[in-house]
């Protein structure tokens, strides 16, 4: 897989929730989050809460502190936007030659499961976002 494209997400948005993790202990309150914000979508939360656990521990590990996760929507998608200082650094997926044990898989995955993944920065924060459809009820 290629880097990540340079794009900001949809417009308009509106946030739905926030999180500052500091640790990777505070990654359960994302997911609980996501829980009670879709109870009734067990598929979308599931993926929403892998997706949210990836893009939150690599910028814990590899970004620059404050991380602001922030779940958003716009008219047809929901938006988890993950935010830290390292605007010098773009996010990439493994080369592919590391050893499995060496990490470096959490890009894949996320593109795996979500509909769009992309990234941007502003002044002071780079921001990686991954996109999930809105579904309508049947």
């Amino acid at each position: 897989m290629g880097p990540l494209p340079m794009l900001a997400p949809p417009a308009p948005i509106s946030v739905l929730l926030t999180w500052e993790p500091a640790s990777a202990r505070d990654l359960s309150r994302i997911r609980d989050g996501l829980l009670r914000r879709f109870p009734t979508d067990p598929d979308l939360r599931e993926r929403m809460e892998l997706v949210a656990t990836e893009l939150s521990g690599n910028a814990l590990r590899h970004g620059t502190p404050p991380v602001v996760v922030r779940l958003l929507r716009a008219d047809d998608c929901y938006i988890l936007d993950v935010a830290d200082g390292a605007t010098d650094r773009a996010p990439a997926p493994a080369d592919g030659h590391r050893d499995v044990q060496a990490g470096g898989r959490g890009l894949p995955i996320v593109q795996s499961l979500a509909r769009q993944v992309a990234w941007y920065a502003t002044g002071s924060a780079k921001h990686v976002w991954a996109s999930f459809p809105v579904r309508t009820p049947q």
